[in-house]
């Protein structure tokens, strides 16, 4: 199995993993029977990260019409600072099939999106983990960040 990128064709299939990462991998309870336009929301909401120079998806086949798994990257723009650039990458959406879990695909999938991050320019990459996937992220060098000094916190628009 070999990975690639995602093309719109994929979109089905993404939206069905990302689907997957939210109703197995998340510590709490996702009701997506609760969001029926969910589905579409999602599809329009990758396919403008296709169409996006700095996002990307890349994926793996099972089968022809079928993903084994997925992951996206896409590139931020900060001022730069004395000690750090401008660019800095941000990953999430990785998902494995439940049955090709533990066979490298993930490994694979991160490879090529960090690798992707490195070839546009980003000096550091960062992801927000699902707890059962934090050793596996470790592994590729990415640390837990308790900054007391900028905590990180967010707001619904």
């Amino acid at each position: 199995m070999q990975v690639r990128n995602a093309t719109a064709m994929d979109v089905p299939e993404i939206v069905r993993l990302k689907a997957l990462i939210l109703t197995s991998s998340y510590p709490f309870d996702v009701r997506l029977d609760e969001h029926p336009d969910w589905p579409q929301r999602a599809a329009a909401g990758i396919t403008d990260m296709l169409e996006h120079p700095d996002y990307t998806f890349f994926v793996i086949d099972e089968e022809p019409g079928r993903l084994a798994g997925c992951i996206s990257a896409g590139i931020t723009h900060h001022v730069p600072g004395p000690e750090w650039g401008a660019r800095h990458a941000y990953i999430a959406d990785m998902c494995t099939d439940e049955p090709y879990r533990g066979q490298g695909l993930g490994r694979a999938l991160m490879q090529a999106a960090l690798d992707w991050c490195r070839q546009h320019g980003a000096q550091s990459a960062r992801l927000d983990a699902t707890p059962g996937a934090v050793e596996v992220y470790r592994r590729f060098g990415f640390d837990l960040r308790a900054d007391e000094l900028f905590p990180a916190m967010r707001v619904l628009l």
